[in-house]
């Protein structure tokens, strides 16, 4: 099964690749991202995408060493080749225990390994497999699966896909201009302008139907005052004239 897994099948070739990972952002770069991200806003029914203010605006400078940044991830995150692969699940399964198969069952391991890893860069896979050779992932004996050395890849490439989504979202983001105070100005002029519209309009309509009582709250108060105090006089008064009545009907006849 090693030899199998270990056989370089022609035509292949091995793709260029990152030996030791993504080279760690410059510090500048680095500082740039960290700002820019920092300032994003959400945007209200969009959660795909993010606002900035103008004033947080990267320039066309900062713009090109993110994009630059963002391509050399890019560059590193390329899926590794099937000999890559080969080579490295080879080593690992010819110094770790695994079970015995026949050829039919070797061809399928060995596309399973390639279909599961390949999407993963070289580097990652590289070290993954160092990582279970050395002990410092797997038990120790037993060669690992194609899940547990996926699994030892994705935390290896967290870090640059993050990256990545970082700077992805400050390129996409939607520029926007703070309003200035004669904006907020002109807002709050036109905002009274439409309330006072809205009253004429409605003083108007109201007009066109026969009434017009007063509608402000001061005119709405008088006119309740008003009317309350002629309906307590009604009352007081239809009260008194039943008293009135009711000692007229229990007083003694004159002889």
């Amino acid at each position: 099964m090693t030899r199998s897994l270990s056989t370089i099948a022609l035509p292949e070739r091995r793709l260029p690749a990152f030996r030791d990972g993504i080279p760690p952002s410059p510090q500048r770069t680095a500082a740039l991202t960290a700002y820019l991200h920092n300032n994003l806003e959400t945007m209200p029914g969009n959660f795909r995408r993010y606002a900035l203010s103008a004033a947080h605006e990267p320039s066309a400078e900062h713009r090109a060493m993110l994009m630059e940044r963002r391509a050399e991830i890019d560059d590193g995150l390329v899926g590794a080749d099937d000999i890559t692969i080969r080579e490295r699940v080879g080593a690992l399964r010819a110094v770790m225990a695994s079970a015995s198969a026949g050829a039919e069952t070797v061809a399928i391991a060995r596309q399973a390994f390639i279909a599961v890893l390949q999407r993963y860069p070289a580097w990652a896979v590289t070290e993954a497999c160092t990582r279970f050779l050395d002990g410092r992932s797997g038990n120790k004996v037993y060669a690992p699966t194609p899940a547990e050395i996926a699994e030892v890849c994705r935390t290896l490439v967290a870090e640059p896909l993050t990256e990545r989504a970082r700077i992805n979202a400050i390129l996409d983001a939607e520029v926007y201009q703070a309003p200035t105070e004669a904006d907020r100005a002109e807002v709050a002029r036109r905002h009274q302008a439409f309330v006072e519209e809205t009253a004429r309009a409605a003083a108007m309509r109201r007009t066109q139907e026969g009434d017009t009582r007063p509608r402000g709250d001061a005119a709405d108060r008088e006119a309740a005052k008003r009317d309350l105090a002629r309906r307590r006089s009604e009352v007081e008064a239809e009260t008194a004239a039943a008293a009135a009545e009711a000692r007229e009907s229990v007083a003694p006849t004159a002889p």
